[in-house]
C-alpha cells in the first residue's frame, strides 16, 4: 500500500507522463511537416531551376537561374543539417515512450494498495528518470509544453 505522498507522486508521474507523451507526440508532427514543406519547396525550385536553364528567359530575367539554383541548394543544406526527419524519428520514439510509462502509472494507481506498489513506484521513478534524461537532446518549446500540460490536467479534471 502506498502513503498518501507517494500516491501523490503516482497521479504527478501519470500527469507527467502524459503531458509529456502529447508533447512528443506533436513534436513529431511538427517535424514531419517541416520536412515534408522542405522536401515540396526543394523539389519546385529544382524543377524551376531546370525549366529556366532550358528555355531562354525574356528580357533581363537571367539572374532567376542563379537565384533558383542558389535557394535550391541553400534550402537543400538546410533541409540536411537541420535533421527534420531524425528529430521526428527521436520524438516518434519518446512519445511512444512516455505513452507506455502514463500507462504504467494508471495501472499503479488503479491498484495503490496492493502489496507490491512500493517496488513499483520506485521502479518507475527510475523509468522516468531515465526518459527525463534521454529528451534533453531535443529542443525545447515551453509554450508548446503548456499547451500540453492545460489539455492534461483539463482532461483528468473532467474524469474526476
Amino acid at each position: 500500500m502506498l502513503s498518501s505522498l507517494q500516491q501523490k507522486a503516482v497521479w504527478d508521474g501519470w500527469l507527467s507522463s502524459e503531458i509529456r507523451f502529447c508533447y512528443f507526440a506533436d513534436l513529431t508532427g511538427r517535424h514531419q511537416r517541416k520536412q515534408r514543406f522542405l522536401t515540396w519547396t526543394i523539389l519546385v525550385l529544382s524543377c524551376g531551376s531546370f525549366a529556366a536553364i532550358i528555355y531562354e528567359l525574356p528580357g533581363n530575367l537571367h539572374w532567376v537561374r542563379a537565384l533558383a539554383a542558389l535557394a535550391t541548394a541553400g534550402l537543400s543544406l538546410w533541409s540536411l543539417t537541420a535533421k527534420n526527419e531524425r528529430l521526428a524519428i527521436d520524438c516518434s520514439d519518446l512519445s511512444f515512450k512516455w505513452n507506455v510509462l502514463s500507462k504504467q502509472f494508471e495501472r499503479l494507481w488503479d491498484d495503490m494498495y496492493a502489496d507490491a506498489a512500493s517496488k513499483t513506484l520506485t521502479d518507475l521513478d527510475a523509468k522516468e528518470a531515465e526518459l527525463s534524461k534521454t529528451g534533453t537532446t531535443l529542443p525545447y518549446d515551453k509554450k508548446l509544453m503548456l499547451k500540453w500540460e492545460d489539455y492534461v490536467k483539463m482532461h483528468h479534471r473532467e474524469g474526476t
